[in-house]
């Protein structure tokens, strides 16, 4: 007997049954389904239009899912290795940007260098996805190193929006070492704030916690986080 297919294999012939539909009414309305796609479907975003093949199994697909049904306001301990980052960090912040250009992220890491890395990917991919740029170039720049107010590790990123505020759509800190002051983000991502060497003492552990608890006022009002980390203690 034929197995049935997977959630994932369903949803893979939802895509390929949309598109091919839109196709039948031009290239422009390909361009729309697979715009809208990127949008609304977290895993479609990650698996076809941030070319990450690799995301493409079954568990992750239910990740993706789980994710997109309640992003916010959770603690997300997943083991080294299963994609929390990928899935959180990367692909949900780009899925809000694409969503909201109006949108200001703070991503926070125990240190900045570790928080640039997870701005330096987004930044990569809006540089030279030409995919990503052809289906939002009301969002993405075509050339952001020359034209973009802000585009930079340092004072971070700035996508095409109406509003002028003074954070810029993705700005990357460290929880202990350059937490911002006067600025207010519209979502906190906090991934990797706690480190094997931040809970080494008890006084490392009493550093990390006070500095998350000045952070929570970078946030509006109304301002959303997302917490992405490793169980580093069994208790």
């Amino acid at each position: 007997m034929e197995a049935e297919p997977s959630p994932r294999e369903r949803a893979i012939a939802v895509y390929r049954d949309a598109i091919c539909r839109a196709s039948e009414l031009g290239p422009e309305t390909v361009r729309r389904v697979k715009r809208r796609l990127a949008q609304s479907d977290l895993f479609f975003l990650l698996a076809y239009v941030l070319e990450r093949p690799d995301v493409n199994r079954d568990w992750i697909f239910e990740r993706c899912r789980e994710v997109q049904a309640a992003p916010d306001g959770h603690l997300d301990l997943w083991s080294r290795e299963h994609y929390k980052s990928s899935i959180i960090t990367f692909g949900l912040t780009i899925r809000d940007i694409l969503n909201d250009p109006e949108i200001t992220v703070g991503i926070f890491s125990y240190s900045r260098p570790i928080a640039k890395a997870f701005l330096r990917q987004i930044r990569t991919e809006f540089e030279s996805n030409e995919m990503l740029r052809s289906l939002f170039p009301d969002i993405l720049w075509a050339n952001p190193q020359r034209v973009a107010p802000k585009w930079s590790e340092d004072d971070g990123i700035i996508v095409r929006r109406r509003g002028n505020p003074k954070e810029s759509t993705v700005e990357a800190w460290g929880l202990v070492d350059s937490t911002p002051v006067s600025k207010h983000f519209k979502l906190l991502v906090y991934d990797d704030v706690v480190t094997g060497e931040s809970v080494s003492t008890p006084e490392m552990i009493a550093k990390v916690t006070t500095a998350w608890e000045r952070s929570l006022a970078l946030s509006t009002e109304g301002g959303v986080m997302r917490y992405i980390g490793t169980r580093w203690h069994l208790q």
